[in-house]
């Protein structure tokens, strides 16, 4: 009997040792139980000063773990602002914003609209904010090439087709008033027209570091998706080359320096950021013929080309442009 006993006492203490504390998976309540607001959704900073590095978040809980997601639409410039999570609750550590955009274009001045919805339930919660400056994307950790606000600069030299148009247009831009139109048609060369943006003359005088893993070019694109008539495919083609200044004697020398490539189909509407790092070896490629050293060190960069082509044979190609800037440790819109 004895024995029996402290069998008995073993099995029991083996049997409750191997109890979990923790219940694997989401709860019931989690998957099936009713979305009650616990604490009701609030802006805290309505008003907010993004230029001097303000931020606002929001807050708000509840009954269970679940998907939500914070939409933020400026009324006048049309960004939007994506905040999103899973959890049963919303506070400064999920849900802060410093200002940027999810879609271009950048926010302004401006009152806005919030909207917090969920996943799998129906609840919409919506309230405004107001933006009292807007967030400065010219900083310490930038270097900016033109946003094109005080015009064009005519120290960026560059060629246009005949018949093909490059023109400064206020209104619409992705940022502030001012962007560059680019289209055409050329039913004789792949060249719709470039642009060269000489180091010597950018906007912002900050120095570019060498570690191009750190190095970012980021530029605001517009594309119209215009679609070729011959082969059914995006018709604007966009190319950026960068030009390194080696032996530092004022100029690229294409028998002796290094020079690098980027090309991508302009495939979409509206404004889109398009970001490269600078030692994106995949993507970042050096030409057949390229003569350099082979080391990338964007602070020997020159020149910046800017290409638009199009295939000579399918007819119209457009993609204008807005605010030219390197950004250090990050893309400009994270």
């Amino acid at each position: 009997m004895k024995k029996i006993t402290i069998l008995l006492f073993a099995f029991l203490a083996v049997l409750f040792s191997c109890e979990k504390n923790d219940i694997e998976g989401p709860s019931l309540n989690d998957l099936y139980g009713p979305l009650d607001i616990l604490e009701s959704f609030k802006i805290v900073g309505d008003s907010v000063d993004f230029e001097n590095d303000e931020i606002l978040y929001f807050t708000a809980s509840f009954s269970k773990i679940v998907d939500w997601k914070i939409k933020i639409r400026g009324l006048t410039s049309g960004s939007i602002k994506i905040i999103s999570g899973k959890s049963n609750y919303i506070n400064l550590n999920n849900s802060s914003w410093e200002g940027s955009s999810t879609e271009l274009p950048f926010f302004v001045s401006e009152n806005c609209d919030v909207e917090l919805s969920f996943e799998i339930h129906d609840d919409i919660f919506q309230d405004t904010l107001y933006i009292s400056s807007a967030k400065d994307y010219n900083n310490e950790s930038t270097v900016l090439i033109t946003d094109f606000e005080a015009g064009f600069n005519p120290n960026f030299t560059g060629f246009f087709q005949a018949g093909c148009t490059k023109s400064l247009t206020t209104g619409g831009s992705g940022e502030g008033a001012k962007h560059l139109q680019q289209f055409g048609t050329c039913d004789w060369d792949w060249l719709i027209g470039y642009i060269d943006y000489y180091s010597n003359f950018w906007l912002n005088p900050n120095t570019l570091v060498s570690d191009p893993s750190q190095v970012y070019f980021n530029i605001m694109i517009k594309g119209d998706s215009t679609i070729s008539i011959v082969d059914g495919v995006p018709n604007s083609l966009f190319k950026l080359e960068f030009y390194e200044d080696e032996n530092n004697d004022g100029y690229y020398d294409a028998s002796s320096e290094d020079r690098y490539d980027y090309e991508f189909d302009v495939n979409w509407n509206g404004w889109k950021m398009i970001s490269i790092n600078y030692n994106d070896v995949e993507n970042l490629l050096a030409p057949p013929n390229n003569s350099g050293d082979g080391i990338r060190n964007p602070s020997q960069i020159y020149n910046v080309r800017t290409l638009l082509l199009a295939n000579p044979n399918s007819g119209f190609a457009k993609a204008d442009v807005d605010f030219l800037i390197w950004s250090i440790g990050g893309p400009i819109l994270n």
